[in-house]
């Protein structure tokens, strides 16, 4: 027992993979993802019953990488039984058929995320809203938590005892998360956002940069931030429709030139959830502000 212990502590040394917490093995690889960010953190999710997820990295060195992890665990006691994906875009799921094949391992999604996945992707199983995941070797048990809104089959694993959540692309160790307009909704966020806080996690552990241990205040702050820039897109609307490049100067004036491209999408998100509350109109000639809903209101 000591041996193998020792020899999966050694393994993840070599390998520069991080314990973060009971049951929760982070390795980061390169992943073509959003800037700031160059890496996603492949988690090893679980002992008796472990995931690994969001396999995504598409340089094989750094697959072979997370290989001899996996194998090293599998040494070392752990049962391996799937791949987890977080939700469906590339920097999550786009080695996944590779790694599948190589780990001999199923790949597991939200019933959501399914259609939205690459051609080359085979899922064999879907998760769903409570389904218990991952298992540590204390009996803990990780559970999934569906958390639209970055993308419509997002999922969330939560270990309630210790207060850990992996939290995919909900939030972010490094820069920020966008919500992409085409498959994105920003109420159905923000409402995620408030469910996981409500939650009352200790640590979150993000799909991009490093653990995030002041959870409740972090997922707060991403909700006033939110909350705060929308505020800013509709006071830059008037009774004169505009095109949303033509808001970014007011609404995104703190934000590097350089960023507006994402900035845009972000904003049209928003334009479209003040649509859903009565606070913006769309017309054919661009966006404007519902004078009557905020007299009203």
């Amino acid at each position: 027992m000591r041996e193998s212990a020792r020899a999966w502590s050694d393994a993840m040394a070599d390998l520069d993979a991080r314990a973060e917490a009971p049951g929760l093995v982070a390795l980061a690889l390169p992943t073509p993802t959003l800037p700031p960010a160059s890496t996603t953190n492949h988690w090893l999710v679980g002992w008796t019953r472990m995931v690994v997820v969001d396999p995504a990295t598409p340089d094989r060195r750094a697959q072979r990488r997370l290989v001899h992890l996996v194998d090293a665990a599998r040494k070392a006691g752990a049962e391996p039984v799937a791949l987890f994906l977080s939700h469906h875009h590339l920097d999550h799921c786009g080695a996944a058929a590779d790694l599948a094949g190589q780990l001999r391992l199923p790949v597991w999604c939200h019933a959501a995320t399914r259609p939205l996945l690459p051609a080359w992707v085979e899922v064999a199983g879907e998760v769903a809203e409570g389904d218990e995941v991952a298992v540590n070797a204390d009996g803990a048990v990780w559970r999934a938590l569906h958390t639209p809104g970055h993308a419509p089959g997002h999922l969330v694993l939560h270990e309630a005892l210790s207060g850990w959540m992996v939290a995919g692309d909900m939030v972010a160790g490094q820069g920020t998360i966008l919500i992409d307009p085409r498959d994105g909704d920003m109420g159905q966020y923000l409402a995620s956002l408030e469910r996981m806080q409500a939650l009352a996690p200790l640590a979150l552990a993000p799909a991009h940069g490093p653990v995030l241990r002041d959870a409740t205040q972090v997922l707060a702050y991403y909700q006033r931030h939110r909350r705060e820039r929308e505020a800013r897109i509709l006071a830059s609307l008037t009774n004169r429709p505009r095109e949303p490049a033509d808001l970014l100067p007011s609404a995104y004036a703190d934000v590097p030139r350089m960023t507006w491209p994402l900035a845009l999408r972000s904003l049209e998100s928003h334009l479209v959830h003040l649509q859903q509350q009565g606070l913006a109109l769309r017309t054919s000639s661009g966006w404007l502000a519902n004078k009557q809903a905020e007299s009203t209101g």
